[in-house]
C-alpha cells in the first residue's frame, strides 16, 4: 500500500481511547446565571433550579408571579427547560428564567406568602429584562428589590390601618374576642417591620416626636413579640398594654412610617396588572374577620 494512502487512512482512524463528543448549547446554564445574579444581591440568597421535562413552567408557579404582565405571562406559550427561584430567607422570592427567542433574562418577584401580608391594590414590582447576568443583578438590586420592599411595606401599613378602622367603627361589645386577637396578631407581626423600615429609611434623622413614637412601641411591644406559638401566653398585663397602645396610637405609628419612608398611596410607576394569589390552605389561612 502506498505511503500516502496509509497516511490518509491513519488520519481518519479513531483511537481506541477516543470518546464521543457532546455538543452543548452556547448559552450558559441557567443555574450558573442564577448564582451570578444571587452573588450580586445584598445578603445571602439560596438558589433552587427547577427542571421541566415537558418544556413548560408549571401554572402554579406562574400564578405566584406578582406582576402578571406580558414579560412573564407569555412564557407559558413557549418551551422552557428550567427556571431558578432565588430566596433570601426573609420572605423575598425571585423567579429567574430566559426568553428563548432573544436570549434575555427575566427576573420577577413572587407574591409574598398570605401568611405574612395580603397584597391588595398596591401595584407590583416591575419585571427585570436584561441581556447579561451581571446586568440583571444590578437592575434587581437597584430597582426590583426596592420596589418590592416599598410595596410590601405599603401593604403592611394598609392592613394595620384596616384593622384599626374596623375596631373603631365596630359597635361597642360587638367585636368578637377571637377576631380581636387575630387583628392584634397581625399588628404584632407587622410592627417590627414598620419600625425597622422607619429607622433605616434613607438615612434620615427622625424628628424627636417621631422617634418617641417608635421608642414607645418598641418598649411596650417587646414583651409580647416573638414566636407566635408562645405569644398570648405571656403576662396579661403585657397583652392589655399592647392592645391599648395599638388602638390608641396605632395611627401615629402609621403616620411616622409613611412620612419617613416617603410612601405614597399609589406606586410611583404606572398601574400594572397583578397576579391573584392562590387561596392558601385552610390550615394556614389567616383567622379573624373576612376582608
Amino acid at each position: 500500500m502506498p505511503k500516502h494512502v496509509r497516511r490518509s487512512l491513519s488520519s481518519t482512524r479513531r483511537p481506541a481511547t477516543a470518546r464521543p463528543r457532546v455538543v452543548t448549547s452556547e448559552r450558559p446554564y441557567r443555574g450558573d446565571i442564577a448564582h451570578v445574579v444571587a452573588e450580586g444581591l445584598p445578603g445571602p440568597w439560596d438558589v433552587d433550579i427547577e427542571h421541566y421535562p415537558d418544556g413548560t413552567i408549571p401554572a402554579h408557579l406562574l400564578d405566584w408571579v406578582w406582576e402578571a404582565g406580558p414579560a412573564l405571562s407569555t412564557l407559558s406559550k413557549y418551551r422552557t427547560s428550567c427556571a431558578a427561584v432565588l430566596r433570601d430567607g426573609g420572605g423575598t422570592e425571585l423567579l429567574l428564567t430566559e426568553r428563548l427567542w432573544d436570549g434575555s433574562y427575566l427576573v420577577g418577584t413572587l407574591l409574598p406568602s398570605p401568611d405574612h401580608v395580603h397584597i391588595v391594590g398596591t401595584g407590583a414590582p416591575r419585571t427585570i429584562i436584561a441581556t447579561t447576568a451581571h446586568g440583571a443583578a444590578v437592575d434587581v438590586r437597584s430597582r426590583l428589590l426596592p420596589e418590592f420592599e416599598q410595596l410590601v411595606l405599603l401593604a403592611r401599613l394598609r392592613e394595620v390601618q384596616e384593622d384599626l378602622q374596623w375596631v373603631r367603627d365596630a359597635e361597642p361589645g360587638s367585636v368578637d374576642a377571637v377576631d380581636l386577637e387575630a387583628a392584634l396578631e397581625r399588628f404584632l407581626s407587622h410592627a417590627p417591620y414598620l419600625i425597622e423600615a422607619t429607622r433605616r429609611a434613607n438615612g434620615k434623622t427622625l424628628p424627636a416626636p417621631d422617634a418617641a413614637v417608635l421608642v414607645r412601641f418598641e418598649s411596650l411591644l417587646a414583651p409580647v413579640q416573638g414566636d407566635s406559638r408562645t405569644r398570648g401566653r405571656g403576662e396579661p398585663g403585657d397583652i392589655d398594654a399592647a392592645i391599648a397602645l395599638w388602638l390608641e396610637s396605632g395611627e401615629n405609628l402609621v403616620d411616622v412610617v409613611r412620612a419617613s419612608a416617603d410612601l405614597a398611596e399609589k406606586p410611583s410607576h404606572p398601574a400594572i396588572a397583578t397576579a391573584t394569589p392562590p387561596k392558601p390552605p385552610t390550615a394556614v389561612a389567616a383567622t379573624g374577620r373576612t376582608r
